[in-house]
């Protein structure tokens, strides 16, 4: 799927220059000059050898847009990440989504069950409070009652009134079996700062809506994820607004 989004990025938008790329703890943050910042989810890998974290560091700065893209080929979760970073750099501005809770578009009720692919603690415990059953399906070791086991989520997926996923199955390549399976919601929402807001490379998909965000402070957006700062923290400190789009 990475391959299908990279695809969507305007030839226009190639020879820009990276200005700055910050990895940090929660988040990946990438500049690039004449557009803005992008953002994507940090998955870091459970076991390191050595102190070194990316082959590359040092060398990405100046580089180009194309060139960065590039690193969506590699295998390895960091440099996808890195390139979805640079995706939503270019495509997450302004005019690519109008702002607003994509909660209140759906309309959620009482009696909706909902599968989350991707633990999202706000909003697990909002659908909760609403009425909602929830399924949450998360690789990571989180202690949860509402977390599934994998072989679960083909059951879940069918019964479900709205499905989430997060942007980072697009980074771990786990996102082409999830929608594969049979559902019957009526909305599937792809979502969290990783997502990019590019709805033609959804376009073939069972996603009915995509909703990602728009950096609008970058020097504090770049300041946050320096420091180790998350979703809540770039939200509570306006540099980022939340956007929606329907595909």
């Amino acid at each position: 799927m990475i391959e299908e989004i990279i695809r969507e990025v305007p030839k226009i938008s190639h020879q820009q220059k990276i200005r700055q790329v910050v990895l940090g703890l929660g988040y990946i943050a990438v500049e690039v000059e004449g557009s803005g910042v992008g953002l994507c989810a940090n998955i870091l890998p459970e076991e390191k050898t050595s102190c070194t974290v990316f082959a590359r560091a040092g060398s990405l700065k100046g580089s180009t847009v194309a060139d960065i893209l590039d690193l969506g080929r590699k295998t390895d979760l960091l440099s996808r990440s890195i390139a979805l970073a640079t995706v939503n750099a270019v495509s997450n501005q302004e005019g690519s989504g109008y702002e607003g809770d994509v909660f209140d578009k759906v309309g959620v009720r009482q009696s909706d069950r909902a599968t989350m692919v991707g633990f999202i603690a706000p909003v697990a415990a909002m659908l909760k409070a609403g009425g909602c059953t929830v399924d949450v399906f998360e690789h990571r070791d989180i202690r949860d009652e509402r977390i599934r086991p994998h072989d679960a989520m083909e059951e879940s997926m069918s019964r479900a009134d709205i499905v989430i996923l997060t942007a980072t199955t697009i980074v771990n390549g786990s996102i082409r079996d999830i929608l594969a399976l049979k559902t019957r919601a009526r909305a599937v929402i792809l979502m969290g700062p990783s997502t990019p807001m590019l709805p033609k490379a959804f376009s073939a998909t069972p996603i009915t809506l995509i909703a990602g965000c728009r950096v609008v402070d970058a020097r504090r957006a770049m300041d946050i994820v320096m420091e180790g700062g998350g979703t809540q923290i770039l939200y509570k400190n306006a540099a980022m607004k939340k956007i929606i789009r329907e595909i």
